[in-house]
């Protein structure tokens, strides 16, 4: 039986059972599609997650040992290994207490925190600017309240101390309420403190967070370098339970998709009969009636893997605007495509080698009785 054969058989099948072709035709886009969702989501759920937490600070911490301060070297060490550092420098500064200023004169002692200006977590709550830099702070709500303070206060201590507009007031539900938040040069210059820090903190990759907290720990012996359980644990949980998740959606999926492919060329190989007990009358071996019928899906599969993918990064884009926020960007990934294409050929192969299995029962003395 040749190619023509072949050629004749899948027209035939096409001309006179297109319904049912369309069926496993659509089956399989579907299937094409929601797979390349997931397998594209999958690849990129860690990276996306990653990037959702750096914004709730950091998963590792360089505090000094014996309780002095931490070298600014240790920022740059980490950023080397792939890593976000960044420093917070904490100093105090003093003021007239409001409510004795005409009395005793008793002055307040309230802590300032130095910190670099790309540093402010995207979580604090900030009413008015949240940039900071040389003459404009940031401060705690109930600091600012004690102090009476408000958006474009100036606050000058004179000679030497805090002089900044407030741009801003913050409320986290941390020690950040209760704090100053200014630059980290003014709080250098504040405190008299050059070249060190209070404490770094340090945003590494999930998968490279144990290397990068044992290189640190190994080359600044006099800082601990520790993990921020709080963070890292969740992240790397959550992490896990995505991906867990999507692979059952995945799988779900496909079997869904070969179900309903198996189910409709079981029914073709019955429609068909006739013309398989005429072949099998004519010499015609059964791995070679099957396989006409799985070249059959496996050309389906191919059509249907271009269309499924064009329509899945389509929507894997409008899933990652809307879940992670960002841009609506489309991705082509030929390694997800290649991927999707591989399953979608398993997917169709698996489920025709099944409903084909009826061709070995079909009788041709049967058939050619017209029974």
């Amino acid at each position: 039986m040749s190619w023509r054969f072949f050629l004749r058989f899948s027209l035939s099948a096409l001309q006179y059972r297109k319904q049912r072709l369309l069926l496993a035709f659509g089956a399989l886009a579907v299937g094409a599609a929601l797979a390349t969702v997931m397998f594209g989501v999958y690849a990129s759920v860690a990276n996306r997650i990653r990037d959702e937490f750096r914004n709730y600070g950091a998963n590792l911490v360089a505090v000094p040992v014996d309780g002095a301060t931490v070298p600014l070297s240790v920022v740059d060490a980490a950023k080397r290994l792939g890593a976000q550092a960044s420093p917070l420098l904490v100093t105090s500064g003093q003021i007239l207490d409001p409510k004795t200023v005409e009395t005793t004169h008793e002055r307040q002692i309230f802590p300032i925190a130095g910190v670099e200006s790309v540093s402010v977590p995207a979580y604090w709550q900030v009413r008015g600017e949240r940039n900071i830099g040389p003459g404009s702070c940031l401060a705690g709500e109930f600091l600012a309240a004690r102090l009476r303070l408000g958006v474009g206060t100036t606050f000058a201590q004179g000679r030497g101390g805090l002089n900044c507009t407030i741009a801003g007031i913050v409320s986290t539900g941390g020690s950040e309420d209760q704090e100053m938040i200014v630059d980290f040069a003014s709080a250098a210059s504040i405190s008299g403190i050059s070249s060190e820090a209070s404490v770094v903190e340090i945003q590494a990759p999930g998968d490279r967070l144990e290397a990068i907290r044992a290189n640190l720990a190994a080359d600044f012996p006099a800082v601990d370098i520790r993990t921020v359980r709080a963070v890292a644990g969740t992240e790397s949980n959550v992490i896990v339970k995505m991906r867990a998740a999507l692979l059952l959606l995945t799988f779900l999926i496909l079997a869904i998709t070969t179900l309903c492919v198996t189910s409709n060329f079981s029914e073709m190989v019955i429609e068909r009969s006739k013309e398989i007990g005429i072949m099998k009358a004519l010499g015609g071996a059964e791995r070679r009636i099957a396989a006409f019928f799985i070249s059959e899906s496996a050309t389906l599969a191919v059509v249907a893997t271009l269309l499924g993918y064009l329509g899945g990064i389509f929507a894997a884009a409008l899933i990652g605007r809307d879940v992670f926020g960002g841009v609506f960007r489309v991705e082509p990934d030929w390694l997800v495509f290649a991927g999707v294409g591989a399953v979608m050929l398993l997917v169709s192969t698996l489920a025709t080698a099944i409903a084909t299995a009826r061709i070995w029962n079909i009788q041709p003395a049967v058939i050619l009785r017209g029974e």
